[in-house]
């Protein structure tokens, strides 16, 4: 088990990606604390975990429930690897923004980051090093993917990374970013106004969707971003930082099977035609 004896902390673990990243490590061998601000789906999954899953409840972009969370982690010793997943979707055009909307994503999509990175890196310092791990998104390399504010704060995201291996490069902390593509997760389903359809129903359509404008031929799963991120956890990568691993099935490729106005209109109409059909 690539992770064995090594103790995680997981941000946004209580769904999609996060949730995949907390099995993955747990499977690996990991401790792993988990944070949320869904105490039932948290619940949940530390329960399925044999005392090696653990779930606190905390929203990262309050800098009191960080340093809580901080300290119930500590409390049980250093943290080896911090991923930084939690991260709401943002879907407003530049003239439907409004401050506060702006003010969240940020805090959300990039302050969060930071928050964290800054409360967990002492001490990871003074134990020895560690591996910290952002999740940004493809949206961050391509524009017209995602709508602006979330694309621009993702390549933020990513470049942060790039900053922080440089000044912790010091107290042997790595830091990488992993962007993943078009991955089927319960976040596409408000985005694309399938909230009302069953989970499973859901996640099919989009899955159908996806996989009709990436080269790859399939849309993504968590499973297949929480590969790369215990990748990054490992010793495996012990001479890694400071990279941004794009997990994508080649849709950033630059030589994908439609334009992207295209893309945007078939994922459109596979989600109308399936949402109609059931």
């Amino acid at each position: 088990m690539r992770l064995h004896g090594k103790r995680a902390l997981v941000t946004g673990g209580t769904s999609g990606i996060g949730r995949a990243v907390v099995e993955a490590f747990a499977a690996e061998g990991a401790v792993v604390t988990f944070c949320g601000r869904s105490t039932e789906r948290g619940n949940a999954l530390a329960a399925t975990g044999n005392g090696n899953i653990r779930f606190v409840e905390a929203d990262v972009t309050v800098p009191r429930d960080v340093d809580r969370l901080i300290e119930t982690v500590l409390a049980d010793g250093p943290i080896d690897c911090l991923v930084n997943n939690a991260a709401a979707a943002e879907t407003s055009s530049l003239h439907d923004m409004t401050p506060e909307v702006l003010d969240a994503c940020m805090w959300s999509v990039f302050g969060s980051v930071v928050l964290m990175s800054k409360a967990v890196s002492p001490a990871m310092g003074s134990a020895g090093g560690g591996s910290i791990i952002n999740i940004g998104s493809t949206a961050g390399h391509r524009a017209n993917s995602s709508p602006p504010i979330y694309s621009s704060l993702k390549a933020a995201v990513s470049h942060l990374s790039r900053c922080l291996a440089l000044e912790l490069s010091g107290d042997h902390i790595r830091v990488n970013t992993v962007s993943p593509g078009a991955i089927a997760t319960p976040i596409f389903q408000g985005t694309f106004g399938m909230a009302a359809l069953p989970g499973e129903q859901a996640m099919a359509l989009i899955a159908e969707a996806l996989a009709s404008v990436n080269p790859s031929g399939r849309g993504g799963t968590p499973t297949d971003i929480a590969k790369a991120v215990v990748f990054l956890a490992s010793d495996d990568s012990t001479y890694i930082t400071g990279q941004d691993l794009v997990v994508d099935g080649g849709l950033t490729a630059g030589n994908t099977p439609v334009g992207r106005a295209e893309e945007h209109r078939r994922v459109a109409e596979v989600i109308a035609k399936g949402a109609s059909d059931r």
